[in-house]
């Protein structure tokens, strides 16, 4: 595991893709990319439809949006554990982003003991452009007074 000189970091959080920024000596600077391993449309070729034509009978019934949504689950908590892993050496975390995936985040982290001791922040926020995102996460550090459990 890498070793940084900053302890401080800010997570611009969504579905698709979530963009770590590090907050060193006041100045807040792109550190990393991770993109999500979820695909927001399944089809795979050759897939008959979710549905099926003029049948009453539930045996017919296609599983197809079952499996799917399985698939997605299972790609959300791969997801969600891979940006754990990338977190984890950090002591002042902000996770910010539109939408209500950051939520799910904290929910998925409350359960890990080695996030009991970090100050985590969460914040709402719109899509914003790169210069926005860097000015959110000065702001937010140069402002905040992490509160230690």
């Amino acid at each position: 595991m890498q070793t940084n000189s900053f302890s401080q970091v800010g997570v611009w959080l969504d579905q698709a893709k979530a963009r770590i920024f590090k907050y060193e000596n006041g100045q807040a600077e792109l550190y990393e990319i991770v993109d999500s391993p979820v695909e927001t449309v399944k089809r795979i070729p050759g897939e008959e439809p979710d549905t099926t034509r003029f049948s009453t009978n539930n045996e017919h019934i296609s599983n197809n949006e079952y499996r799917k949504n399985n698939i997605t689950q299972n790609e959300i908590n791969e997801y969600l554990k891979l940006l754990e892993q990338k977190l984890m050496p950090y002591e002042d975390i902000l996770i910010f982003g539109p939408g209500k995936f950051k939520d799910q985040f904290i929910n998925h982290i409350k359960d890990n003991k080695s996030f009991g001791k970090k100050w985590i922040a969460v914040e709402s926020a719109d899509q914003m452009t790169a210069n926005q995102l860097l000015a959110f996460v000065r702001d937010f550090f140069n402002k905040a007074v992490p509160d230690r459990p």
